[in-house]
């Protein structure tokens, strides 16, 4: 489990329960407008359940009126300076190869598959 996935699980529920709380919403009355049930909106509560779709976290926010975004930000150049200075360093082109590919994914941010439902 990704640390990144966590910290975005995390501040979701902060928000839901934020709201909620907020809203003088029950878990039930929740599970009502967003037309699920009590475990699935325990799951979406949990900080630390990282197995939930996107498109459940959107409706979650979304009964609540939140807005939810996504940001993808560069690496820190310390760390991307770091992965040159190792690939600069290496002679295995395997190693090489995936170095690479982490300085580009870490400049760039990671390719985006386009999937259809």
């Amino acid at each position: 489990m990704s640390a990144a996935a966590l910290q975005l699980k995390k501040t979701l529920a902060d928000a839901i329960k934020h709201q909620m709380k907020f809203d003088h919403l029950s878990i039930s009355s929740f599970a009502r407008k967003t037309k699920t049930n009590r475990h699935a909106v325990r799951r979406i509560l949990d900080g630390k359940n990282t197995s939930i779709t996107l498109k459940t976290m959107a409706k979650a926010a979304e009964a609540l009126n939140l807005e939810m975004t996504l940001t993808v930000k560069q690496l820190p150049l310390g760390k991307l300076g770091k992965i040159a200075g190792q690939l600069a360093a290496t002679d295995d082109s395997k190693k090489a190869a995936e170095l690479k590919k982490q300085f580009v994914e870490g400049y760039y941010g990671k390719p985006v598959n386009h999937l259809h439902a």
